[in-house]
């Protein structure tokens, strides 16, 4: 059994060190990197971060007058005029959806409709934005559009049932069937661990929707090949969006498969070592991977799966709570 509990501290010295003075106002970043680019105020992936660090930890705060006050910098970040959660080094559809869920995780909303997006809110628009994305060259990059646009408009409250079911429409018939990926006839071009990750944002929103998978023994047998066959990355060297993209989606996979459940044990206690190992070595005060709000918030979605997938095996004071459980997107 890994105990965590020393780690989780050292989470909420670095939440609290990225804040600026003010309940729910956080900076991303706290120190400047060699080419000056990095923004240290505040930031909707500083306060939206922040937020779901604290939601992972089970440390939200308790106090309504410090939650309405981290509800009011969070709505404050949207353009009353489009709608959108602006952030300059993401897609709308990624910063949108991305706030929105940090807020639902104080069950509250946007204050505005996504008026921006209005032109997708057909079914013909719809396709033809999903049609539109880059699935062959740019799977990963594209799942911020593809599975974006669905958080973005369902948790802004845009659009209606008959939306959500044209967006699955749309998913079901453009899984592949060999693979459970997406998209058939699409996947050649790019890396062969981008189409996983990519399809990852996918799965959190069938989960969200309690939709059936299309292909779960499929995407199951993938997940696995790929880690036996050197397709992922070595989990045991890097800490970050790949550890959660992977392992959440072989879990749920292997949960809607019901098959093949000790070799997909065997994968995830891999994982896990390997991730906890990296952790216990940084540097809490100085590790560029834990002070990067983002990276961070990451992490811990990993370590929340694990924990949950292995019981017994990842000690914390609190239980972790994966956001995907609360709301869709990361």
């Amino acid at each position: 059994m890994y105990d965590l509990r020393p780690f989780i501290k050292d989470v909420q010295k670095i939440v609290a060190r990225h804040n600026l003075g003010e309940p729910g106002r956080y900076a991303r970043f706290v120190t400047q990197n060699r080419e000056g680019t990095r923004s240290l105020g505040c930031v909707p992936y500083g306060c939206a971060n922040a937020a779901n660090i604290l939601y992972t930890i089970n440390e939200l705060p308790a106090d309504p007058a410090e939650r309405q006050a981290f509800i009011h910098v969070l709505q404050g970040l949207q353009n009353p005029e489009t709608g959108i959660f602006e952030d300059a080094d993401n897609f709308p559809t990624h910063s949108t959806a991305f706030v929105s869920g940090a807020l639902a995780l104080f069950d509250a909303k946007p204050l505005h409709p996504v008026s921006a997006f209005s032109g997708y809110t057909t079914k013909e628009g719809l396709f033809q934005f999903l049609d539109g994305i880059d699935w062959a060259k740019q799977p990963w990059l594209g799942a911020h559009l593809g599975s974006g646009i669905y958080g973005s408009m369902i948790l802004t409250g845009t659009v209606a049932d008959q939306w959500e079911d044209d967006y699955f429409e749309w998913m079901d018939s453009n899984a592949d069937p060999k693979t459970g990926l997406w998209k058939k006839d699409a996947l050649e071009g790019a890396e062969p661990f981008a189409y996983l990750a990519s399809t990852f944002h996918y799965i959190f929103n069938y989960e969200y929707a309690k939709r059936a998978l299309p292909y779960p023994k499929a995407l199951l047998d993938t997940c696995i090949q790929a880690y036996r066959n050197g397709v992922c990355p070595d989990f045991s060297t890097t800490a970050g969006w790949s550890d959660i993209d992977y392992t959440y989606m072989l879990v749920t996979a292997q949960k809607r498969a019901g098959i093949r459940f000790e070799e997909t044990q065997e994968i995830v206690r891999e994982i896990a070592d390997g991730l906890i190992l990296q952790l216990l070595a940084m540097d809490p005060e100085t590790s560029e991977t834990l002070n990067d709000l983002h990276t961070l918030f990451a992490i811990l979605c990993a370590l929340a799966v694990l924990q949950d997938a292995l019981p017994g095996y990842i000690r914390t004071s609190k239980p972790l709570q994966l956001v995907l459980e609360k709301r869709p997107f990361l």
